[in-house]
């Protein structure tokens, strides 16, 4: 005859095996997070959630058999569980080290045992205070979690440390009905419940955790691009400078000789010479241009309004096309970075008209409204359609737009363009003035 296990022993086993399960997942899961961002207190919830399993495991065996010894490891491995998850709160929390001290305290779980399992047989004198103890590590890890709690980690660290004083409270009744019987097999549910909370508060830390290392490096790049314009603004002042101070110094003394040797020489030679100086100041007004493209001399001399007016009449002036500026009166103090952003904003708006609508009006505006300063750069030119195209352009190395871009948004601002087809293109440069006259 065929006898099988009663109903209730079945549906233990049942829940018991869901309950393992889930905690494998659960171990699994953090040894993952541990080799990947190498943080202890993975590694130790890791080992937490494994000495979980090994609990049910155990616990499993001793429904099975009967035999006492397994109750006795039971008993050990829910203490060391325990201790184990305050102890992975702790280095979350404080970044705790090990002290020799700790292993009398890990040592009563095993101490206990002994006693409550071989050596005592009432019941309550013996599941009472290990009862206490679980309950206690439990809700002191909670405590710990909500009491250190971190802006970065406030989601995950809240419902970790509630999720661990809920748990606590829920040990306690331990002796009063789920050893007898009555939570059977809902007891097993309810620690998957919980289970399933760690699991969330888990996740939800390593998102903050990422969280927090994205933003750490979106600062630390936009930092390095600062410093990378920084860099590049030095070596085109310092190229600029080399340019005016020797070169073209080369030039007019050059220019001097070849006037001395022009006053010299026969009519016919003299012409040639004429036509040679001719070229030399072809050449010092080509240095001319390019020292004021690397550094605007105006925009350290007189400042940037009278150094943006100046770019733009010459603009109108080489390319033959109406183009005009709007400024106010006065604009408040800049950083030498925002003038220079600011500036460079200009210069490169004009280099697209140029390339893509040389024959194109041009109107741009210099306003300061609502804490920001604004530059607006509109042509009449044939635009283009969609922010498809745009970022093409961008793509294929035109328009100039990432070099101002990182300029801009390194300083607080944006760029913003606007454009379709036959309607030409806008675009406007916003950075913001704090106080203090930096911008």
């Amino acid at each position: 005859m065929i006898q099988t296990a009663p109903a209730s022993l079945t549906s233990e086993f049942s829940a018991a095996l869901l309950q393992a399960t889930i905690t494998a997942a659960l171990s699994l899961q953090c040894f993952v997070l541990w080799r990947r961002y190498q943080q202890k207190y993975f590694a130790w919830w890791a080992v937490a959630f494994a000495l979980f399993l090994a609990r049910i495991s155990v616990i499993v065996v001793f429904l099975e058999t009967n035999n006492r010894a397994w109750l006795f490891w039971h008993q050990v491995i829910t203490g060391e569980t325990a201790l184990a998850l305050l102890w992975a709160a702790v280095v979350f929390a404080h970044a705790a080290t090990w002290k020799r001290r700790y292993y009398a305290v890990v040592a009563f779980p095993l101490a206990w045992s002994y006693v409550a399992v071989i050596r005592l047989e009432n019941f309550n004198l013996a599941a009472i205070p290990a009862v206490l103890f679980l309950s206690a590590a439990t809700l002191w890890t909670g405590a710990v979690l909500l009491r250190h709690r971190r802006a970065e980690t406030w989601g995950a660290s809240t419902l970790l440390g509630w999720t661990f004083l809920l748990w606590g409270l829920h040990h306690l009744d331990y002796p009063v009905l789920r050893a007898r019987g009555a939570w059977n097999p809902w007891g097993y549910y309810i620690d998957i419940l919980f289970l399933l909370g760690v699991g969330a508060g888990i996740l939800l830390l390593v998102n903050a955790d990422l969280a927090t290392r994205l933003q750490g490096r979106t600062v630390e790049l936009a930092r390095l691009s600062r410093r990378m314009v920084q860099q590049h603004e030095e070596e085109r002042r310092r190229l600029s400078l080399e340019l005016h101070d020797e070169t073209a110094q080369i030039f007019t003394a050059v220019k001097m000789q070849l006037g001395v040797v022009r006053e010299r020489v026969e009519p016919a030679l003299a012409a040639q010479v004429a036509r040679a100086l001719e070229l030399v100041d072809e050449g010092m007004r080509g240095i001319r241009a390019v020292t004021n493209d690397l550094r605007p001399s105006l925009l350290d001399d007189l400042g940037l309004v009278p150094a943006l007016r100046s770019m733009v009449a010459d603009f109108s002036e080489r390319r033959g096309v109406r183009a005009t500026l709007d400024t106010p009166e006065h604009i408040p103090p800049l950083s030498e970075e925002a003038e220079l952003a600011l500036y460079r904003a200009l210069q490169e708006a004009l280099s697209n008209v140029a390339r893509h609508a040389p024959d194109a009006p041009v109107h741009a505006a210099l306003t300061v409204r609502d804490g920001r300063v604004q530059l607006q750069i509109a042509d009449s030119g044939p635009g283009f359609a969609g922010e498809h195209a745009l970022a093409k352009a961008e793509a294929d190395g035109h328009l100039g737009l990432a070099g101002m871009r990182e300029r801009i948004t390194a300083l607080g601002g944006e760029v913003l363009v606007d454009s379709a087809p036959g309607r030409g293109v806008t675009l406007t440069i916003r950075i913001p003035v704090t106080e203090g006259g930096d911008a």
